[in-house]
């Protein structure tokens, strides 16, 4: 066999093998990680192990999930950002990361619209206005005059400066000129008996934190936060029939780090809405209280960083706040 004869017959057979070899390195061809910056137990944390059981088998490759606490997601976020891009480590953050955690700490060293890779939307779901059984105020209308009549008197709970939930009700009080005392907590787990002890007036958060208080008639759910109303309580009214546009929900995004290729994002994204169209992960998301994303896909994230990083960004300003 001459020389000319030998590499045409090698080049012949790498082009008879090579789908083969891309076959078998098609992504994704090995376990998937999920980082997450809560908990195990928390609610993104449940939420990860639900979308990725169904999306690992979907793709055919196990979905773990890592949990990484403290520093408000930026210590778990500056790892992640050391990733590779090649779709096999994934991040699911929120708006605290993408919007507020920018605008309000001083620490921050990444641009979010630059850092990430935007997958898709996996969850969002409204938090609620409540207040004690005894604020003699029935609806949100009520609750507006009745403050109005009677500035400084009445108080709010969050879960924390810079929380959704402190977003919400100071932007309820400068839409309607209100004067309502702040009262940040640690979270809902103190928020939210606090307002049932009587200690502050109303608190913002989530539905099933504040349901069975409602149910014995402790405290009366006047409001939810979206521009909607909620599938989960579709009798609340939307605190955006007293303040148009008002839309502070609760949100899940998957990312991925900056750089990774399109197909890639495109096999993920379809995944995760495939996903999340399943009647088995709708019925388990509902328990812990979020509904799948209604827009989804690379896109529709990105443009919602970048919607929220405006709106929040402005808010924060306009309230002076500041993480530490």
């Amino acid at each position: 066999m001459t020389r000319y004869s030998f590499v045409r017959s090698l080049c012949a057979a790498i082009l008879l093998i090579a789908p083969a070899i891309a076959l078998s390195q098609a992504f994704p061809n090995h376990p998937i990680q999920f980082m997450v910056t809560s908990s195990a137990g928390g609610q993104p944390d449940v939420v990860a192990r639900i979308v990725g059981k169904k999306m690992g088998e979907l793709l055919g490759q196990p979905i773990t999930v890592v949990d990484i606490t403290g520093g408000g997601g930026t210590p778990a976020i500056n790892l992640f950002r050391s990733s590779r891009p090649d779709g096999y480590s994934l991040i699911i953050i929120d708006a605290g990361h993408w919007a507020i955690n920018p605008a309000a700490r001083s620490n921050i060293t990444y641009d979010p619209e630059k850092a990430f890779t935007p997958v898709g939307l996996i969850t969002t779901s409204s938090l609620f206005l409540a207040v004690h059984s005894s604020v003699p105020a029935n609806n949100l209308a009520e609750l507006v005059a009745l403050v109005k009549k009677n500035p400084g008197v009445y108080s709010y709970g969050s879960s924390g400066i810079g929380s959704l939930h402190q977003l919400t009700v100071e932007s309820f009080k400068q839409a309607n000129g209100l004067d309502i005392m702040h009262i940040p907590y640690r979270g809902a787990a103190q928020s939210v008996p606090a307002l049932v002890g009587g200690q502050v007036h109303m608190v913002v958060s989530a539905l099933n934190s504040l349901a069975p208080f409602e149910k014995d008639g402790r405290i009366k759910i006047l409001g939810a936060n979206t521009l909607a109303r909620s599938a989960l309580a579709p009798e609340t009214p939307s605190m955006s029939s007293v303040v148009p546009g008002l839309d502070f929900p609760g949100q899940n995004g998957l990312l991925g780090p900056a750089g990774m290729p399109r197909d890639v994002v495109e096999k993920l994204a379809q995944a995760l809405d495939t996903a999340l169209n399943a009647p088995d992960v709708v019925a388990a998301l509902r328990t812990v209280g979020v509904e799948p994303a209604a827009t989804r896909g690379p896109e529709a994230l990105a443009d919602r960083m970048h919607s929220d990083r405006i709106k929040y960004g402005t808010l924060i300003k306009s309230l002076g706040i500041k993480l530490e």
